[in-house]
């Protein structure tokens, strides 16, 4: 199988290779563009300038769909060919371009010239291939040329602590002139090394040694020569390159994937190689201590992880231990051995073998945290007695069994405080005849939470005793009558002081209506300090008030007239016809309704005949309602009792 998988890898690999070469040789078959080259002069005596002379055509019946580029021995566009260095050709066409090289001296030695040019063309396919077509002027040198090739070899590649490191020069004269007075200084040592001649075509090697301490050494040369026959002094560098010290560091493992195999099965063994130094190791063999030769030819290269392979057929328990031989690149050869690895074999007769059953009084809760007892039965069913068997639960160590021996069973029964639902499964752990552990689990075991509510059970119906009627009563009576009590009482202040707040302010307004209406009544009235109309007044007045008055007097008859109250009255009084008031002694002293009557009668003094006495006046006045009014009528005495103690005074 792996034989076939290898030879179709293979030949896929080959066909590949036969479509990437024979497209290109397709496209070549049907290639119609000749490229031809001419350069003058042919020979040189050393680098100087050529002139050239190129031709590209197309003699083919059939136009290119791709324009060609040509370019120049160096890699470059020559831009001054066709339209920035392309050109397309058409049936029949051609393009010629003219210009100048400068040969160098490697070009000389090589003795040729190549110009370039690459343009696409379509395969059989259809798809397109890049061609490359060389046209190449043959430039002979014929004068001298001096060179000197140098190659270094460094041994060893790496040098132990203490160890000799040798820097080898290969000097090579690669031109036609003899060389002469070689010096090459090596920076590893202080002392220049000297050639004195070296003819051409010929080689000779000078060599450099050192011993390497605690550090790296570093290597590079300067070296100088002449051509014979020349004073000009030419030179050679060599770039640095690093001597490192040793550092090994290598480690064989062993191990097997196994604990152990049946009698008669094959042991793989596992060989792992790790280079952690910069020490490179080759054709390196490995030898078993019992088994001998069991691998050749490795190599192991510095920094490298190298993992290896072996099978054996083991027929009882064995010890394996492998040492390798490592020739490493520090010139040295040294040997190196593994870990003592142990492969166990196991007699099919003597293999322990246990069963673990496991049963519990419920594996459904009706909630956690619960107890649950678990019942676990032991059996030994090898033919090999058992020790020293463990019992746990997860991390939980349960029990420990001392020794079952074949055929027989242990019971564990054990009460557990579970908090939580889940799977439950118990394991036993022993060690085998080879000291190996081995372990057997339980079958698995779930207790389960049933939240599931039970039916309700069936309640006989029972006589039912007549309803009791109580009427509860206050949980606090005082507290409650008191609490209405303060109730009552806020609201009917509140109503009160409502009830007072609308009254004061109608009376307000009452007051203010009618304050204004007595000062319309008494805004006329000459307010003397004393009024009495039962008797006349006998006031002496000043003559600047006289004067006053009759010029009042005066003012009101041009004016219109005007009508007093108390003129009112008598004038509708006349109009209802009572031209005569009723005799004083005639009327009641109250009118039966509380108010009372004032009469009074004036007799005006004797006037000239020619002015008629006044009649006789009666009124009659009600109870006074306006405080504004009595107030009035109270003024004239006020005045009065004030000029009858200014009188006193006097």
């Amino acid at each position: 199988m792996r034989f076939a998988r290898r030879l179709l890898r293979y030949t896929g690999a080959l066909l590949l290779l036969m479509v990437l070469v024979c497209v290109p040789a397709m496209a070549e078959d049907n290639d119609p563009v000749t490229f031809t080259i001419q350069a003058t002069p042919q020979s040189l005596t050393g680098p100087g300038e050529i002139s050239v002379s190129l031709r590209v055509s197309n003699p083919s019946d059939t136009d290119m769909i791709a324009p060609v580029t040509l370019y120049d021995p160096d890699g470059n566009v020559v831009s001054s060919f066709g339209d920035g260095g392309s050109y397309v050709l058409k049936s029949g066409d051609s393009r010629s371009w003219e210009g100048k090289w400068n040969v160098t001296q490697a070009q000389l030695d090589a003795g040729a010239v190549a110009y370039t040019l690459r343009y696409h063309l379509e395969d059989e396919s259809g798809a397109l291939v890049e061609l490359n077509r060389q046209a190449v002027a043959h430039v002979e040198f014929m004068g001298e040329r001096v060179n000197l090739a140098v190659t270094r070899t460094i041994n060893p590649q790496v040098v132990r602590s203490g160890g000799q490191a040798n820097v080898t020069y290969e000097l090579y004269n690669n031109g036609n002139v003899e060389l002469t007075d070689i010096r090459v200084q090596e920076n590893i040592t202080k002392t220049a090394k000297t050639v004195k001649s070296l003819p051409a075509g010929e080689r000779t090697t000078v060599s450099f040694s050192t011993r390497i301490g605690n550090a790296d050494l570093t290597s590079n040369a300067a070296i100088t020569y002449k051509a014979k026959g020349s004073a000009q002094t030419l030179k050679e560098t060599v770039e640095d390159a690093v001597i490192p010290k040793a550092n090994p560091n290598l480690k064989i493992e062993l191990s097997t994937p196994t604990q152990g195999v049946n009698v008669g099965e094959a042991a793989t063994l596992v060989i792992t190689f790790t280079n952690a130094g910069n020490v490179s190791y080759s054709n390196v063999t490995v030898t078993e201590q019992k088994r001998g030769e069991i691998l050749t030819n490795l190599s192991i290269p510095a920094g490298a992880t190298v993992t290896e392979q072996k099978e054996f057929i083991l027929m009882e328990p064995t010890d394996f231990k492998v040492t390798a031989t490592l020739p490493d690149n520090t010139g040295e050869t040294r040997t190196l051995s593994s870990n003592e690895l142990r492969v166990g074999v196991f007699d099919p007769e003597k293999q322990l073998l246990l069963t673990l059953n496991l049963t519990c009084d419920q594996e459904t809760v009706p909630q956690v945290p619960a107890d649950v007892k678990f019942h676990l039965t032991v059996t030994n069913n090898s033919n090999i007695k058992a020790e020293k068997i463990a019992i746990t639960h997860g991390s939980t160590a349960i029990y420990t069994i001392s020794a079952l021996e074949p055929g027989e069973s242990a019971v564990l029964d054990r009460d557990v405080r579970i908090s939580q639902a889940g799977q439950f499964r118990f394991t036993a752990s022993l060690k085998d005849s080879l000291n190996n552990t081995v372990t057997f689990d339980s079958n698995t075991i779930r207790v389960s939470i049933d939240r599931t509510t039970p039916a309700p059970t069936e309640v006989p119906l029972a006589t039912v005793a007549p309803p009791v009627l109580v009427t509860p009563s206050p949980a606090d009576p005082l507290m409650g009558q008191g609490r209405n009590a303060l109730l009552t009482a806020a609201v009917a202040l509140g109503a009160l002081f409502g009830v007072a707040l609308v009254l004061f302010a109608v009376s307000t307004v009452i007051r203010m209506r009618k304050k204004s209406k007595s000062k319309a009544a008494y805004d006329h009235l000459d307010l003397a300090e004393r009024r009495d109309y039962t008797e006349p007044g006998d006031h002496e007045f000043d003559e600047a008030v006289e004067e006053e008055i009759e010029s009042r007097e005066n003012a009101v008859e041009e004016a219109a007239p005007v009508v007093l109250p108390h003129e009112k009255v008598l004038s509708s009084a006349a109009e209802a016809g009572e031209n005569e008031a009723p005799a004083a002694g005639n009327m009641p002293d109250t009118d039966g309704e509380g108010g009372y009557r004032l009469s009074r009668e004036e007799t005006k003094p004797e006037a000239p005949s020619s002015i008629e006495a006044p009649k006789t006046v009666q009124l009659t006045l009600d109870p006074v309602e306006d405080e504004a009014a009595e107030a009035a009528s109270e003024e004239p005495k006020r005045r009065r009792r004030r000029s009858s103690r200014k009188e006193d005074g006097e």
